[in-house]
C-alpha cells in the first residue's frame, strides 16, 4: 500500500538527503550570517545619526554639519558686548605695561554691507576678567590705504576697546605699492605685506606672544585661560626653541583618512584579520562544542565577510567620529588649515617677519608659507583641541572666487560647546 514519504532529518525515505528549511535556520551557518547582517544593519543606522556632522564620514550631512549651534550664541555675546562699549567707558580697560600676548586683527573693508571684525573683536573680549584684559594688547590693524574707507573707523567701540589703532605710516614708494595692490586686486600680495607689517608692530609692544587672527572669526567662550595654559605647557616643554605656532584653528574636513597614511590603515586591518582568525582557531582547539559550532565555513565568513563589512563600516562612519581627537594640545604637522588664528612665541617673529617680506611678490598665501618653512627648517606646529575660533566668514576677504571655499571653512566641533 502506498503511503506518503516522510521528511527524518533532512532525509527523505528511501532517497537522497533532501532540503529541510527549518534545518537551515538552524544551522550555526546561518544564524551567523542572520545576526552579522542584523548588527550590521543596526550598527548602520546608529552611524547615520552619529557621524551626520563628521565631514570625514560617508554619512556626512551639509546642513546639519553647517548648522550654526554655539556661534549663533557667541555672535550674540560678542554684538552685545560691541553695542554695550560703544557708549561706556571700556576705555578705562587697557593693556599693562608687560603684556603676555599682543592680538594682532588685520581687517579690510569688504564688499559686503557685513563687517564680521565688530564679531571677533567682541568674542574675544566679552567674559575676560579685569586681569586678563590687562595681559591683552588688542592692535586692531585698518588695513585700506586710506582707513576712512573701512566702516567701522569712526564707531566708538574701535577707540574704546584698543590698545592701538594701527594704521599704515609707511614710506611713499610702500604706500603706492599698496595702493596698485588694491587696485589691481592682488589680494595675497598685500596680505603678506599687512601680515608681516602688523607682525612688526606687535612685536614692538614687548610681548611674549603675538597672536594673528583674521577679522571674520569668533572666540569660544573661556579661550584665554586655556590658550595661555597651553602656551606655558608649551614653554617648558621640548617643542621650545623650535616652536614655529599654536593653532586657534583647524577644520576636522582635513583630518580624515587620509591616503598617506594608507599603509597604517591596511597594516591594522591586517592585524585585526590575524587576531580574530588566532582567537577562532584558539577557541576551536580548546571546546569540541565550538568546534562543532565553527566549521571551516563560519570561520572563512567571520574572517573574510563579517569582518572587512565591519571594517568598512568602521572607515565609513569617518574618522571623527571613530578616532575623535582628545582635549588638549596636540602636535599637527601635517593636514592643519588655515590662516584664521595662530599664536607666534616672541623669538620666532622677527625670522617670520623676514620670510614674510621675501615673499610679498610671490603668488602663496600666509599658511602656505609658515608650513613650507617649518618643512624646510623641522619647527614644530601645536593646535589646541577644542578649537578656540570658529570661521564665520560667507565673503572672502581675498576677493571674488574664494566665498565657496571660505563658507565651508569650518570647525564642526566648534558648535557643540554649550552656551
Amino acid at each position: 500500500m502506498w503511503r506518503k514519504p516522510r521528511i527524518v532529518l533532512g532525509v527523505l525515505d528511501g532517497h537522497e538527503p533532501a532540503i529541510s528549511w527549518s534545518n537551515i535556520a538552524r544551522s550555526s551557518t546561518s544564524i551567523l550570517l542572520l545576526t552579522s547582517a542584523v548588527l550590521w544593519t543596526l550598527f548602520y543606522q546608529n552611524c547615520r545619526f552619529a557621524s551626520s556632522r563628521d565631514p570625514t564620514s560617508y554619512f556626512f550631512n551639509f546642513d546639519s554639519g553647517y548648522e550654526r549651534r554655539y556661534s549663533l550664541h557667541r555672535e550674540h555675546a560678542a554684538y552685545t558686548f560691541i553695542e554695550s562699549a560703544n557708549t561706556s567707558s571700556h576705555a578705562l580697560i587697557k593693556s599693562s605695561t608687560d603684556p603676555f600676548i599682543c592680538l594682532g586683527i588685520a581687517t579690510i573693508a569688504r564688499s559686503s554691507s557685513q563687517q564680521y571684525v565688530r564679531g571677533t573683536v567682541g568674542s574675544l573680549l566679552a567674559g575676560l576678567t579685569l586681569e586678563e584684559r590687562k595681559s591683552i594688547y588688542l592692535m586692531p590693524f585698518l588695513a585700506n590705504t586710506d582707513p576712512e574707507d573701512h566702516p567701522i573707523f569712526h564707531e566708538p567701540w574701535l577707540a574704546h576697546l584698543s590698545d592701538r589703532i594701527l594704521e599704515y605710516d609707511v614710506s611713499k614708494d610702500d604706500l603706492a605699492k599698496l595702493r596698485r595692490f588694491e587696485e589691481e586686486h592682488h589680494f595675497r600680495n598685500k596680505s603678506m605685506y599687512d601680515y608681516g607689517y602688523l607682525l612688526e608692530k606687535c612685536y614692538d609692544t614687548g610681548a611674549s606672544w603675538v597672536a594673528m587672527i583674521e577679522d571674520d572669526v569668533l572666540a569660544r567662550s573661556g579661550w584665554y585661560p586655556d590658550a595661555q595654559r597651553a602656551l606655558r605647557r608649551l614653554q617648558t616643554s621640548s617643542a621650545k626653541g623650535h616652536l614655529l605656532y599654536l593653532r586657534m584653528f583647524y577644520t576636522e574636513a582635513l583630518l580624515g583618512w587620509n591616503s598617506e597614511e594608507w599603509a597604517r590603515y591596511l597594516g591594522w586591518s591586517s592585524v585585526s584579520l590575524l587576531v580574530l582568525l588566532s582567537i577562532l582557531l584558539a577557541a576551536r582547539i580548546r571546546s569540541k562544542r565550538i568546534n562543532r559550532l565553527l566549521p571551516n565555513l563560519n570561520v572563512a565568513i567571520l574572517c573574510f565577510v563579517c569582518l572587512p563589512a565591519f571594517v568598512s563600516l568602521y572607515f565609513m562612519a569617518g574618522r571623527i567620529t571613530m578616532q575623535p581627537p582628545a582635549p588638549g594640545v596636540h602636535e599637527m604637522n601635517r593636514f592643519g588649515c588655515c590662516s584664521q588664528g595662530f599664536i607666534f612665541p616672541k623669538n620666532i617673529v622677527p625670522r617670520l617677519i623676514e620670510r614674510t617680506k621675501k615673499a610679498m611678490d610671490e603668488d602663496y598665501y600666509v599658511d602656505m608659507l609658515l608650513e613650507r618653512w617649518a618643512d624646510a627648517e623641522d619647527l614644530r606646529r601645536f593646535v589646541l583641541v577644542p578649537s578656540l575660533l570658529q570661521h564665520v566668514g560667507r565673503k572672502s576677504s581675498k576677493g571674488w572666487g574664494y566665498d565657496e571655499s571660505a563658507s565651508t571653512t569650518w570647525n564642526f566641533g566648534f558648535e557643540d560647546h554649550s552656551p
